[in-house]
């Protein structure tokens, strides 16, 4: 086409040439308007100017108050002074070369096929029209209404500074705009419409200013594909054609406004982000197959976006704010990897349809609380992750039945369980910004791939640390953690793995609940008083229930029966590893007496107390070559170990030896096992500061020293079972002659006369 072309300019250039001789030229002598003969000093130029030359000179202005068109390979449209309008007359270069350096200011200015211009003056118009194969402006022209690319291509060279008005419009059809040396200037606000046949964007497009953007191709098989990112800062007006992302970004910030089979069309590398207020008035439509990287909406003012066509998002879909309604015909599908972060926006399906069984991912977020939609019911949730923006609280209510896949990452935020059913077949890591609320039909299932010793916190409101039911199936050696009071209202089912209790958090078994699927393997793990503790309701006069507890190094259960005529009620337990002197402190008894290296500590406020107690301990507990055919359950009574009869120990379940004591009717919260004989209610002061004690061991003599001290003190030398063996007093040092005592343990005890301040030391005799 363009040789053609080529081919006729030559051809008419001849024919100018040929006819050169009959040629003259129209030249103003005088201001005045166009169609006046005095302006032209005689006859004046007309409204078709054919092969004559145009000159309107310095000082000198012209008003069109005629139309004109322009004609003539060889001749040339002068304007060195200016030409002017006011109305609405224009002036059409059919052919020809506009040139001069003076001023244009006209309603509008076109340029033909075979036109040129090489005017560098001002030009002001209020529509500009390009249809010249190749005009160059190096003017400085400003459009208040239109610049049209009808065809052909405009180029801004050295000096040519084209500005667009206010509200002007840069219309596209088969033409376009390139800079060469030139300026676009594009600072005002703006709008562009594209017409005719597929085209790609250019240098028309300005992120900061374009306002409206129309769209009026031939059909809805014509496609507008962007060259860059694009900012609508205003409206999208879609009557006919296709805009095809091509791997940019689209951001919309006013209305979207499309016709029937009008659309967007678009890979995985694009992008999509929604701004602005309110309900747009037309859907988001996609052309079939088409993909999103990302899909921001932000919606303020009950904003809302909807979907009535397939699309499939690779990346994220980010609802900051305002409604994502699925429509009838709408399909919103997450593809694997993918992303849905929710702050304050949500999903809506209104008759649409969702997509979820890749593996996708979702995101609580921001500083509204949510109620879990469609986004949650996908058969391949992966990731979910609670991360609101403290301060709050705020929370994501379930509103269905949930599975989690993968890893939930639990920052901060609360998940209101809303008697529902929250699966976990993944990983989980919380800390105590974040937590469960739970309450009546509320269950939880951690079927854990692996665990780090991961911490589960729970809502301490009245009645939001209840779960219903609580499942434990963790794989590895790791054991959960809880971190808060809790209570299970149903049932609380152990298929693998520990459960901790740590910070003094209390886990309550509640009356009509159990504990099933714990042995020696899967059991509470408590660590004595620093532990929380796990409370079950004994009934009066029925069986013994089962408190299933231990340490992190061997399961201890505990038994307890109330015999009847006693009172039903809750008693709590826990257990730590080693015995100590004092129950709670002292020396540490199991380190050296023959005895169960555990001890059991428990609690009820039950008014009438007649208890039947059995403890159980593995094997591997028996320390100092324990003896459990001749052992009985001691209590620590405040001040000392108690002494029963001994018995041997039976064989108990989950492969656990136990022994029973009977009728206990006022309750003293430590107890402990121990063979028969064993002293342990010597107590030696932590550190037994300012006090010296050497040789330690030793085999003969013994000395212990008050360091830096000039008072009297009493020195006494026991063995384990308290018996003095000799008593002295005198200074800050004396010794003790032990070498006629037998190896073992022994005690000092060093009494300050004048402060009465005692102190106890531990030696080894060899």
């Amino acid at each position: 086409m363009k040789k053609h072309l080529f081919i006729l300019k030559i051809a008419v250039f001849v024919l100018g040439i040929f006819f050169s001789t009959s040629a003259k030229a129209f030249t103003a002598v005088t201001s005045g308007n166009w169609s006046s003969t005095t302006t032209w000093g005689g006859i004046a130029p007309g409204t078709t100017v054919s092969n004559q030359d145009i000159i309107i000179p310095v000082g000198i202005t012209v008003t069109l108050d005629q139309d004109v068109t322009f004609s003539g390979l060889i001749s040339s449209f002068t304007v060195d002074g200016t030409l002017s309008s006011t109305s609405s007359n224009w002036v059409e270069m059919s052919s020809g070369q506009m040139t001069g350096d003076g001023t244009v200011s006209i309603r509008t200015l076109t340029f033909n096929t075979l036109s040129s211009c090489t005017f560098s003056g001002d030009l002001l118009v209020s529509k500009m029209v390009n249809r010249a194969l190749s005009l160059t402006i190096s003017a400085v022209a400003n459009v208040g209404d239109t610049l049209f690319l009808e065809a052909g291509a405009l180029t801004l060279g050295t000096n040519g500074n084209l500005t667009m008005a206010t509200n002007s419009t840069i219309k596209v059809e088969d033409g376009s705009m390139a800079i060469s040396g030139g300026v676009l200037n594009l600072n005002n606000n703006y709008h562009t419409m594209y017409v005719g046949s597929s085209k790609t964007t250019g240098i028309e497009m300005n992120a900061t200013t374009m306002q409206q953007i129309y769209l009026r191709l031939d059909d809805n098989n014509q496609i507008l594909t962007l060259n860059g990112d694009v900012i609508v800062n205003g409206n999208a007006d879609m009557s006919s054609g296709k805009i095809a992302l091509n791997g940019n970004k689209l951001t919309l910030r006013g209305d979207l406004m499309t016709a029937m089979g009008s659309s967007l069309t678009s890979t995985a590398a694009s992008d999509i982000v929604i701004e602005g207020s309110g309900m747009m008035s037309s859907m988001l439509m996609f052309t079939g197959g088409s993909s999103i990287n990302s899909l921001v909406i932000n919606r303020t003012g009950s904003g809302m976006v909807k979907l009535g066509s397939a699309l499939n998002v690779a990346g994220e879909l980010h609802l900051t704010e305002g409604a994502f309604s699925i429509e009838n015909g709408g399909d919103l599908t997450m593809n694997a990897g993918s992303t849905i972060r929710i702050e304050e926006g949500g999903i809506v399906m209104n008759t649409g349809s969702f997509d979820g069984t890749a593996a996708y991912n979702v995101e609580y977020l921001g500083t509204t609380n949510a109620a879990a939609g469609i986004e949650l019911s996908g058969s391949g949730l992966n990731n979910l992750t609670v991360n609101y923006t403290a301060p709050g609280p705020y929370s994501v209510m379930l509103t269905d039945s949930t599975s989690v896949g993968g890893h939930m990452n639990l920052i901060s935020g609360t998940i209101v369980m809303n008697a529902q059913v929250l699966m976990l077949n993944g990983t989980l890591s919380q800390n105590h910004m974040s937590t469960f609320s739970g309450g009546t039909g509320s269950e939880l299932h951690l079927n854990l791939t692996s665990v780090t010793n991961d911490t589960l916190f729970f809502d301490q409101g009245t009645g939001f640390n209840l779960m219903d039911k609580l499942v434990i199936n963790t794989a590895g050696t790791g054991h959960l953690v809880i971190g808060s009071n809790m209570f299970i209202g149903t049932e609380m089912r152990m298929l693998s793995g520990s459960v901790e209790l740590t910070n003094n958090s209390n886990l309550t078994i509640t009356p009509s609940a159990s504990i099933i699927g714990y042995n020696e393997n899967r059991y509470i793990i408590t660590d004595g008083n620093i532990s929380g503790s796990l409370a079950m309701n004994v009934i009066a006069g029925s069986t013994y229930v089962t408190f299933p507890v231990g340490t992190s190094t061997s399961y201890a259960p505990a038994q307890i029966q109330q015999e009847p005529g006693s009172s039903t009620g809750y008693f709590s337990v826990n257990a730590m590893n080693t015995v100590l002197s004092n129950a709670t402190s002292g020396i540490v008894s199991s380190d050296f007496a023959k005895m169960v290296d555990k001890t059991w500590f428990i609690n009820t406020t039950v008014p009438v107390l007649n208890s039947n107690l059995k403890l159980g301990w593995m094997a591997g507990s028996e320390v100092n070559g324990f003896d459990r055919s001749n052992a009985y359950i001691m209590n620590y009574g405040g001040s000392a170990w108690d002494v029963i009869t001994p018995s041997a120990a039976g064989t108990g379940l989950n492969n656990t030896y136990e022994l029973t004591r009977m009728g206990i009717t006022s309750l003293n919260p430590a107890f402990a096992v121990t063979e028969d004989g064993q002293p342990i209610n010597i107590n030696e002061v932590a550190g037994a500061a300012g006090f010296d004690l050497y040789p330690n061991p030793s085999g003969a003599i013994v000395t212990i020293e008050a360091i830096g001290s000039k008072d009297n003190f009493k020195y006494e030398l026991t063995d384990l079972s308290g018996r003095l063996i000799s008593a002295n007093e005198a200074g800050n040092t004396h010794s003790f002659d032990v070498q006629g005592l037998d190896a073992g343990y022994y005690f000092v005890r060093i009494t300050n006369l004048n402060t009465n301040e005692s102190a106890v030391k531990k030696f080894i005799k060899e």
